[in-house]
Order: structure tokens, then C-alpha cells, then sequence
């Protein structure tokens, strides 16, 4: 007798498609726009993100050009500016490497690109992946939720793989022009932001505005708006360009999912590895192939909320990782700042047999997959814009107390933060240098964290200037903001720099007014250089004459600047520190949208 083996049957795929929001088509909510639209990965602030996005599933934070994309950097010839001055503090060599005394210098400038960047959860960014579920029938109606078995979605990396012929040099002459591109739009966009200044003088300006009629006379243009028009227009052919180059050299994307090591039956939540998919397996069903997926929740609002973005839709969305403790057999993060990933929806349709009792999923229907969304990177733990969203405040301890509260008894008491130390490696110091000494035997030793947090800021205002003499790192005093400045100021240069936005360039002729005259580009790097070779020493306390004077305008003023901007905060007629500027970036919600379309067409 032959077994018969028990197989499910196979159902054909239905017709559906799982698109973004219809907020989010061009136009918005009409079905010929829908159709081919990707799931969007919609950005938030704040801790209770999820509530606000149940209400209002459109209001979101707009993504900024310049932030919220990966930033490159563009080497240009450090002598465009004042002739032999170095236009940067950072000075380096054609190979992006520090620039030696006789070697040529250049300096880095801003590039944004067009690829997306998400920040952390630290950084008080968060972001939700939203799409809905049609049928394709004229029309496009929504697909009813109950017809839905599971409904999750994918994060994958993408690779590029180099043909052998295809060399470094040969890649860096193709995506130079495009950089320079970019860094030339950027500085554009950020001279156009000096006339939205409150503080910039009129004088200030009006050589603004002059500086942009002469840029678009030398490039042949109308006037400033079509010359932001003609860079925009240059760039998407360079990309294009640089796209279809691509293409010819046989430079292909290898998509990658993450499958996390079994042990014992079950996934581990610790440890996998990227796998390559090919075209078949990208389409795989995750609950079979083993693939790591996420969960898609339907977002079901209140019938009677007739006019809530998901009224009448078949509406989900999930939460977009952006950090984990995953890591492969080599120690390799999962997450990191280098790879580019993606995300693909998937929904699964009931099968009209039986459910699993139990499973999850409770049935094997076939799966349905979206485009991938848009790609992106993860921006690193300690990425500058990043990292400034959420502000920290640490109040240091005050000396008079501690000292009043030092006579509490017992000792022990004050001191919460044990070290157990199986041997003591305590310093000797004679004649105050330390000198050779042996281990110790074991103890245990608590300390105050008020005093951990004492010696910890001492520490830190001990090396920092040294770190700053020793390697030349002037620019790195711009991250250190002190109210009140730690030394007298002088008016003049700093009343002038105060009302001065970054984006001048103050190596040009004219750039700067001091007094109600306009200083030239020599006139001012002589007035930075004395203000900052006796300010930089006595703000971080080291004794050293720093050597600027092969440094311009363009370097030494975003000091000067900083030092500006701490001296114009005074304390108030109690002495009382007045309070710290805005820190990160504001907080710009997306237009509000009414769908063009008198309806979702009922239900599939």
C-alpha cells in the first residue's frame, strides 16, 4: 500500500496591492496614483508619538534636505578664499587625509545627499512604516481586514557588487562631479538663508542680495530663483548620469535579509547572519524561509470619526527599528551607519480551511508583497544633529553643601556607588608625579556619585585643551558653549559676528559690518586673529599661544562667533544664568491633504 501524504492546497495569489497612504500620492488618495506608490516611513518626536499618529495619521515631521539625508563632503582648493590661507580648521590633502605644511590644502564643504537617514530612538526620532491593502479592480477599493490572516514587514540591506574591472578611481571620477554638486547647492541654499536672519543687518543684507544677482550674472541666469532652478536641474542629471553609469559597468544591488541563528527550535533574538536573496526568495514566505519579519497593525479608528485618515481603509502600520542588539557569528552589528537598508510590507490572505489554533500565522494563504520603500541609513549614536534633539541637563553639585553635608554620619552612608576590587591598583605619588607601584590586595571602596561627577568634569575641562593644542583641532571649541563665558569680552568684532550667520562667506571682500562700515577680508582676519590668540588660552586654561595665522576668515570666524554668541547672554540683575539657546532641530509637521477622490470605491 502506497501513503498517501496530507499536502495544503495551493491558492492562486489574489489580486491585491499593498501601497502607501494615500496621503502620501502624488495625488492624494486618487487610484491611478496609488497603485505603483511604495509604503512611506513616516518621522516623529517625542515619547508619545504613537497616540498623536492614531489621531492624525498625516501629521507628521517633514524631513529636512540637508539633516535628514546622509551627509558627504566635498574637497575643494583651500586657496579659493584669501590667497594662502587655509579655509578650514581641519585642513587635509587631496586624499582626505591631515594636510602636511608643504603638501596643498584642502577644505571639506557640506554635500548633501539624496539618500534618507533615520535617527535613533536616543535622539528623539522615531518613525512608523504605513501602507494600505486595495484590491486591483477599477476603482481600487480597500480589501476587508477579515480577509487579512498576517500582516508584517521585512528589513533588508542592500550591497553593491563591483564588477573586478571596475576600480576604486574609476567610481570616485564618476561621483566627484555629483558631490561637487551637491556641496554647490548646499552653499546656495545656505547663502539664501542669511536674508531670514532676524539679526542680520540691512547692510549685511543687502550684500547678500547683491552677492546673488552677481552669482546668477555669472552664470547667465535671470535672476537668484532660477539659478537654485538650473543647480537643482544640473544635479538630477548628474544623478541620472551617475545611475546609468552604474548600470553599463554592470555594478549590481544584492539584497540581503536577516536570519537569526536557531537554537533549540527557537529564533535567537541575539545572533543571525545576511543571507543574499535572489528574486524568488525576496518573495518568500517569511513564516517558511525563516527570514526575520516585523508586525503590521491595523489601524482601525472610531466609525463615528467619519474624517480620520484611515476612515474606510484598510489601513496598517509598524514600528521602523533603527537600533538592536542583534549581531552576527563575528561580532558584526546588525544595525550600523555604513549599510543601506529597506523595507518591504507583506499580507497574508485567510485560506478558508480551518485555523491553526495557536500558530501564528493561523493559516498558510499566500503572500503579498510591496514595493520597497525608499533606502535609508542609520545615523551612528553619537551623530552631532542627531544627538542635539534631546538635550541633557546635569546639575553639578554645589561645593558649600556637600561641604555641610560631609559631617552627616555614618560615612558610609553618602557613598551608594561600590567597587569591589579583587586587587587595588591605587597610584603613589611622591614629590606630586606619580611613580612605580605594585598592586595592592583586595577592597572595597564606595564612593559619592556627586564626587564621581566632580572629578568626572575636571577630567574633561583638564584635556580638552590639550587635545585641542595638541593635534589642532580649533574647531572642536565650537561644541563647548559656556553661559556665562568664562572670560571678558570686547564689543566691536563680536557685535559684528553676533548678527553675522554662518552661511557668509567671510573671506570675500566687504563681508562683515563693523561700526557702520563694511570691513574688507584682510581688515577682519587681522581683528579675528588678536581677538582669538588671547581669548582661546584663557577660555581652557592652557598657556599657549595658538598659531592662527594661516588660517582665514571662514575658520577663525565660527569661533569668534561662539564666543559672540556666549557673551550676549548675561545674567539677569539676581545673577541668575539666563536660559540656553534652542538646541536641535524645529519641528516642521507635513502639510495637511484632502484626498482628490469622492471615495475608496467600496469594499473588494
Amino acid at each position: 500500500m502506497v501513503a498517501v501524504v496530507s499536502r495544503p492546497p495551493v491558492y492562486p495569489t489574489p489580486p491585491w496591492r499593498l501601497v502607501g497612504p494615500w496621503y502620501r500620492w502624488t495625488r492624494p488618495g486618487h487610484p491611478q496614483d496609488g497603485r505603483l506608490s511604495r509604503p512611506s516611513i513616516q518621522k516623529f518626536a517625542g515619547d508619545d508619538f504613537l497616540s498623536g499618529f492614531m489621531h492624525r495619521p498625516q501629521y507628521s515631521l517633514k524631513y529636512d534636505p540637508v539633516i535628514d539625508v546622509v551627509n558627504n563632503y566635498d574637497l575643494v582648493n583651500a586657496g579659493s578664499g584669501m590667497t594662502g590661507k587655509v579655509s578650514t580648521l581641519f585642513a587635509v590633502n587631496s586624499k582626505g587625509e591631515p594636510a602636511a605644511k608643504h603638501e596643498t590644502a584642502y577644505r571639506a564643504r557640506l554635500a548633501p545627499s539624496s539618500l534618507r537617514k533615520l535617527f535613533q530612538p536616543a535622539h528623539d526620532r522615531h518613525y512608523l512604516v504605513t501602507c494600505e491593502l486595495h484590491c486591483d479592480e477599477p476603482g481600487f477599493p480597500r480589501v476587508g481586514r477579515q480577509q487579512v490572516c498576517q500582516s508584517g514587514f521585512v528589513l533588508r540591506r542592500r550591497r553593491s557588487l563591483v564588477p573586478p574591472g571596475v576600480t576604486a578611481a574609476m567610481i570616485e571620477a564618476q561621483t566627484a562631479p555629483v558631490r561637487k554638486a551637491e556641496a554647490d547647492l548646499q552653499e546656495l541654499l545656505q547663502l539664501e538663508s542669511t536674508l531670514d536672519e532676524p539679526l542680520a543687518s540691512e547692510a549685511l543684507k543687502q550684500a547678500t542680495r547683491k552677492r546673488q544677482q552677481d552669482l546668477a550674472d555669472a552664470a547667465g541666469v535671470a535672476d537668484w530663483q532660477a539659478l537654485l532652478a538650473q543647480h537643482l536641474a544640473e544635479l538630477a542629471l548628474l544623478r541620472r548620469t551617475l545611475d546609468a553609469w552604474y548600470a553599463d559597468q554592470g555594478i549590481q544591488v544584492e539584497v540581503q535579509g536577516w536570519f537569526p541563528r536557531v537554537d533549540g527550535g527557537r529564533p535567537s533574538k541575539q545572533l543571525g547572519e545576511w543571507r543574499a536573496l535572489d528574486a524568488d526568495e525576496r518573495q518568500a514566505d517569511p513564516a517558511q524561509s525563516g527570514e526575520a519579519s516585523y508586525r503590521l497593525f491595523p489601524l482601525v479608528p472610531d466609525p463615528r470619526e467619519t474624517g480620520h485618515d484611515a476612515a474606510g481603509r484598510a489601513f496598517y502600520y509598524g514600528t521602523v527599528p533603527t537600533a538592536g542588539i542583534e549581531h552576527d557569528g563575528q561580532g558584526e552589528p546588525r544595525f550600523d551607519d555604513r549599510s543601506t537598508y529597506v523595507l518591504r510590507c507583506f499580507v497574508r490572505q485567510h485560506q478558508p480551511s480551518p485555523a491553526r489554533a495557536g500558530k501564528h500565522p493561523d493559516c498558510c494563504g499566500p503572500v503579498v508583497w510591496s514595493l520597497p520603500t525608499e533606502a535609508f541609513r542609520v545615523a551612528a549614536a553619537f551623530d552631532v544633529l542627531g544627538a542635539a534633539n534631546r538635550p541633557i541637563s546635569i546639575k553639578m553639585p554645589d561645593l558649600r553643601e556637600l561641604a555641610a553635608q560631609a559631617a552627616l554620619r555614618p560615612r558610609g552612608k553618602l557613598s551608594p556607588v561600590r567597587f569591589v576590587q579583587p586587587q587595588t591598583l591605587a597610584p603613589k605619588i611622591v614629590d606630586n608625579a606619580p611613580v612605580e607601584n605594585d598592586p595592592g590586595g583586595g577592597a572595597i571602596c564606595s564612593f559619592s556619585i556627586p564626587l564621581i561627577t566632580i572629578i568626572a568634569l575636571f577630567l574633561l575641562n583638564l584635556f580638552l585643551p590639550i587635545v585641542v593644542f595638541l593635534f589642532n583641532l580649533w574647531f572642536l571649541l565650537v561644541f563647548r558653549f559656556c553661559i556665562p563665558p568664562s572670560i571678558q569680552v570686547s564689543a566691536g568684532i563680536d557685535a559684528a559676528l553676533s548678527v553675522t550667520p554662518p552661511s557668509v562667506d567671510l573671506d570675500v571682500d566687504l563681508a562683515v559690518e563693523v561700526s557702520g562700515s563694511l570691513l574688507s577680508a584682510d581688515d577682519l582676519h587681522d581683528a579675528l586673529r588678536g581677538d582669538l590668540e588671547g581669548r582661546i588660552p584663557d577660555s581652557t586654561g592652557y598657556d599657549d599661544q595658538p598659531d592662527l595665522e594661516d588660517l582665514s576668515n571662514n575658520a577663525l570666524g565660527p569661533l569668534t562667533q561662539s564666543f559672540a554668541d556666549a557673551a550676549s547672554l548675561a545674567p539677569d540683575a539676581n545673577g541668575n544664568p539666563p536660559p540656553p539657546p534652542p538646541v536641535g532641530t524645529p519641528l516642521v509637521y507635513e502639510d495637511e491633504v484632502a484626498p482628490v477622490w469622492p471615495g475608496n470605491g467600496g469594499v473588494a
